[in-house]
């Protein structure tokens, strides 16, 4: 028989590979458009977080959320050694029921009118009493959390950068499991506000993100403005209801669970509660499943409604299944996700802080005042930081808050990079991962408006 031979011109490893496309979401997810959408969703959340901490006491500790609350002891504790801090530079001076900030405020006021040069002692003091109120003062609820949340994921972008990989799972397990479970622990009302949180921001802008991304797998045109207006308000209640209908079917199951104990109140009925346990039995069964199912599912949610115009009820449940029916792809497209993420975030970071660092050095050069000196530079996968003021006069206090936060809109970039991308990473997911179980194309599995 003849040897047959067969000549390939070229091969589409975009066909052949398609799962590493999902690394491409690193690329997709910092063009500008979509980093200006990120950046509205992030505004909402921290707009939110901080009118969070405006209505609630601060009772956080001063070492982060991991650490917990403050108990009432702790707080009157904390309070009279903030005070006695500024009665040392301000004896004068009427600091009861005076805020940290407002405490911080009359010392640095104080110092305007003293002179360095002959007395650097009461500088020092007030300095020292600055410092006293910042070690001992108790934190907002989202100020913490958002400062660990920060503060996690660039450690976990950084070792992966720089391949410390042995820690990546302990890295990864902080950010997923704990950081949800401190916020439950500081307050069941503030994790239920950041669901809230999250929840209409993904509704509102994260679908639109999805929406975005999905697009690029597609071969059709792009909808029209009206027609994405018209999808987005379609399917926004479905993905309000997507996220927050397994959390309430686990918290249901969760409450249902503890009834029979409360036969157990009363002497002879405990009897029928004890033997109402294997109904709690069950339900916490339940509970655990359905929680195990949110943490694998939730990730392809958004896009399984941003794609699939999937329903509240019917979202959860193709996320989970497509994940179950093919676990190696769902295994290799996590993979490929945090890979993306990570390269975007690294990038967006390394250039804003370059970026900054340039722009302050052309300040410098022309103006090398206390207010650029105070707001820094920025330093590569470390957490951003408050300008400090003490000992500036106000209009010099005033310019290096202005300078701070245009640090801050720099460092939410870096966020809304890391946003973006994960969102990318996630929409591409969702879309190979349903291409792996039924052998659809994106393009074909994308829903129209």
């Amino acid at each position: 028989m003849p040897t047959q031979h067969v000549q390939v011109d070229g091969v589409s490893f975009r066909s052949v590979f398609p799962a590493q496309r999902i690394v491409g979401a690193a690329a997709a997810g910092l063009r500008p458009p979509r980093l200006c959408v990120a950046l509205v969703l992030l505004a909402l959340w921290m707009s939110g977080g901080a009118l969070w901490d405006l209505m609630t006491a601060p009772t956080v500790s001063p070492r982060g959320i991991a650490s917990g609350t403050l108990d009432a002891d702790t707080l009157e504790q904390a309070r009279r050694i903030m005070e006695s801090a500024a009665l040392s530079v301000v004896p004068d001076a009427d600091v009861a029921g005076a805020s940290p900030a407002e405490l911080t405020a009359l010392i640095s006021a104080s110092l305007e009118s003293i002179d360095a040069a002959s007395d650097a002692e009461s500088r020092d003091r007030a300095e020292a009493a600055v410092r006293a109120i910042a070690a001992v003062r108790p934190r907002g609820a989202f100020e913490s959390w958002e400062f660990a949340l920060r503060t996690r994921l660039l450690a976990f972008v950084g070792d992966a950068v720089t391949l410390k990989w042995s820690g990546l799972p302990q890295r990864l397990g902080a950010l997923v499991w704990d950081l949800p479970r401190e916020a439950i622990g500081v307050s069941w009302g503030f994790a239920g506000y950041l669901v809230l949180l999250f929840t209409v921001g993904m509704a509102t802008i994260g679908i639109v993100l999805s929406r975005m991304n999905a697009l690029d797998l597609s071969e059709a045109p792009a909808p029209t403005l009206a027609q994405a207006r018209a999808w987005g308000a379609a399917v926004r209640p479905s993905a309000v209801g997507a996220i927050l209908v397994p959390l309430v079917g686990m918290i249901v199951c969760i409450a249902v669970a503890g009834l029979p104990a409360l036969l157990g109140l009363i002497p002879v009925a405990g009897l029928v509660g004890a033997l109402g346990f294997g109904l709690s039995l069950l339900l916490g069964i339940l509970a655990i499943i359905i929680g195990a199912s949110v943490t694998v599912a939730l990730p392809l949610v958004i896009p399984a409604v941003a794609c699939d115009a999937a329903d509240a009820v019917e979202a959860p449940q193709r996320a989970l299944a497509s994940v179950m029916s093919r676990p190696i792809h769902a295994l290799m497209h996590l993979v490929l996700g945090l890979v993306a993420v990570v390269l975007a975030t690294a990038a967006a970071d390394v250039v804003v802080s370059c970026g900054f660092d340039a722009a302050v050095s052309a300040w410098t050069t022309i103006d090398d005042g206390p207010a650029i000196g105070a707001v820094g530079r920025l330093v590569p996968f470390e957490p951003w930081r408050a300008p400090t003021t003490m000992g500036m006069d106000a209009v010099d206090a005033a310019q290096a808050w202005i300078l701070g936060f245009w640090r801050t809109i720099a460092s939410a970039l870096i966020g809304a990079a890391a946003l973006s991308t994960i969102i990318a990473a996630c929409t591409r997911a969702w879309l190979f991962q349903r291409q792996a179980s039924e052998g659809q194309h994106p393009a074909d599995i994308l829903e129209r408006p």
